[in-house]
């Protein structure tokens, strides 16, 4: 009884202790990784949003200049026919001058 006596701390309070220790441990752990994933997560979505406005610009920027530089259908075909007349009087002149 006096080596009871002399223990600080009994063997149900050590492992009761021990218990709690590990339970908070896991408890500060887990938050600590649930965090880190909500950053996470968030980080990807402003990322992803960032990334989808820089496509959504680039393909902007795209559209405007197919518009100032490139010709309608009606545009290419009226090209066409001037090359057509342009190559067939060509050939005129050079059939004459045989």
């Amino acid at each position: 009884m006096s080596e009871n006596n002399n223990k600080i701390f009994s063997k149900v309070q050590v492992f009761q202790f021990l218990i709690t220790f590990f339970i908070t441990a896991f408890g500060i752990l887990t938050a600590y990784y649930a965090t880190i994933a909500g950053i996470r997560l968030d980080l990807a979505r402003k990322a992803e949003s960032q990334f989808v406005n820089e496509l959504d610009k680039r393909l902007s920027n795209l559209e405007l200049l197919l518009n100032q530089n490139f010709m309608s259908k009606k545009e290419f075909f009226e090209l066409k026919e001037q090359i057509n007349q342009r190559l067939l009087k060509i050939e005129i002149k050079l059939e004459d001058k045989k």
